[in-house]
């Protein structure tokens, strides 16, 4: 298969060559191999692929969803046998003990984890520039970073490696790396996407996985294949009441939709950001939707005073076990940022973890109330349009936690809180800077309403997919299909 053909498709569409017999999982592999070869050297977006997976990709398409379509995955534990060195030198060596069941589903669906993606150092700072393996770059302008922490998924979906990877969000780390790449990147309610074997919902509900894609049809097809819970599960979300494909097909009518452009913070919002996310109301309201400035009211510093509790204290709860297991001083292995984070973890008492749940728990049903009132909330994703590599540099001297929160707050202020209070959120590419650089705009909708939200989101991507390019953005400088 020519490479520029397979590039040009998302998931589905390679899904009907198989089943039509145009290509096999095994052309398909190749591809992937030819675009790491010719992408990733300006990208250094895949660590690895794996040669045994590749060499093992059938010669027919299995009956399945997916019919054995190659993706790539985060460095985080997936896989069981799997390297996941969370891009840090103090987990260099380590492999995934377990499948994470999520992946089981999506491997049953027809998916081949064929090699893994790079991401921030244990997916904390706010840049996919690790100790291990350096910067990621940005397809549409190599100058520039891709967010974090799912940067390096972003980046090979992007520049048309595969046509989805995976990834996870703990903040922000798949909507705002979709946003620097102009893809669509969902993070689903919490306990939408079982972190089962290791827990429910990880990082105390704030963290989910899942997939970033270029087709709305792609993530309603992989949310369908993974949700759900698994057995011994703390506790379990509401099913859907149909398929997330079927929930596509109907066209929204008539929705409320609050429009917000003011970060809760303070921070300063790039005009070219509030341009973009206007228009998409404006593109809303022109399909019949009812949309109004309105805003969510909780208070913003004692929420994030609460993150900066909770992810310390998760870091200093979880780091020493690696240390220890891969016999590495922490002070030596891990960089200045998230040594500084792990370090004030240290310092917090079981009564301030609690003050700081506590204050999530009010904030959720803060927005809830809010939520209430609106079918959907929009806003930009990232407060800015990505940055020249090397701004936020997780390695200075000097910094500490309140640093780092520092360098997240551009990219965090419109994302994190819906992993505080476990709404679903996604971002969708809507527009493109003057220099070229991609936008994204968030969708927030009620809990568990996935299917409104993605719904919304194909709406909006029938009036652009005719034209070139992602949602009608053309193609980045760098892409598989321009060799």
């Amino acid at each position: 298969m020519r490479l520029d053909r397979y590039a040009a498709h998302d998931g589905t569409g390679l899904v009907r060559l198989l089943a039509k017999g145009e290509v096999t999982p095994r052309e398909l592999g190749r591809c992937v191999e030819q675009a790491v070869a010719v992408v990733n050297p300006a990208l250094n977006a895949v660590i690895e692929l794996y040669p045994a997976a590749l060499e093992s990709m059938p010669e027919v398409a299995s009956a399945t969803p997916f019919g054995g379509i190659p993706t790539l995955t985060k460095d985080f534990p997936i896989e069981a046998g799997r390297p996941a060195e969370f891009d840090s030198r103090l987990a260099q060596g380590f492999c995934a003990g377990d499948d994470a069941v999520y992946s089981t589903r999506l491997r049953a669906g027809g998916l081949n984890n064929v090699g893994r993606t790079t991401s921030p150092e244990f997916g904390v700072p706010a840049a996919t520039e690790s100790p291990l393996y350096g910067a990621t770059r940005n397809p549409w302008n190599p100058e520039r970073g891709v967010a974090g922490s799912s940067g390096g998924a972003a980046a090979v979906v992007a520049a048309g490696i595969v046509p989805f990877a995976q990834g996870s969000d703990g903040g922000g780390s798949i909507r705002n790396p979709a946003a620097f790449c102009g893809l669509i990147g969902l993070k689903p309610s919490r306990g939408r996407v079982t972190g089962s074997p290791n827990a429910d919902a990880p990082f105390r509900g704030l963290a989910t996985a899942f997939m970033l894609t270029r087709s709305v049809r792609d993530t309603a097809a992989l949310l369908d294949l993974c949700h759900g819970p698994d057995v011994g599960d703390g506790y379990e979300i509401a099913a859907p009441t149909g398929t997330y494909l079927n929930a596509i097909k109907h066209r929204p009518k008539g929705l409320r939709i609050a429009l917000c452009t003011r970060t809760w913070s303070g921070v300063q919002i790039d005009p070219e950001v509030v341009a973009a996310t206007r228009t998409a109301a404006e593109r809303f309201a022109s399909l019949g939707h009812h949309v109004e400035e309105a805003s969510p009211d909780f208070d913003y510093p004692a929420f994030l005073h609460a993150q900066k509790v909770i992810w310390a204290a998760d870091a200093a709860a979880n780091m020493p076990a690696m240390a220890r297991l891969m016999n590495w001083p922490m002070q030596e292995a891990l960089r200045a940022s998230v040594y500084a984070l792990y370090r004030w973890g240290c310092g917090i008492s079981g009564a301030e973890l609690i003050q700081a749940l506590a204050v999530y728990d009010r904030t959720t049903r803060q927005i809830g109330c809010f939520l209430a009132g609106y079918d959907l909330l929009l806003t930009p994703t990232s407060a800015i349009l990505p940055e020249p590599t090397g701004t936020f540099d997780p390695n200075r001297a000097g910094i500490d936690a309140d640093g780092l929160f520092e360098d997240l707050a551009p990219k965090e202020k419109f994302t994190a809180l819906f992993n505080a209070t476990g709404q679903p959120a996604i971002s969708l590419p809507f527009g493109r800077s003057s220099v070229g650089l991609p936008i994204g705009i968030q969708l927030v909708s009620r809990f568990g309403r996935e299917d409104l939200l993605l719904a919304a989101a194909r709406q909006i991507e029938e009036e652009v997919e005719s034209a070139p390019g992602i949602w009608g953005q053309a193609r980045p400088a760098i892409h598989a299909g321009k060799v």
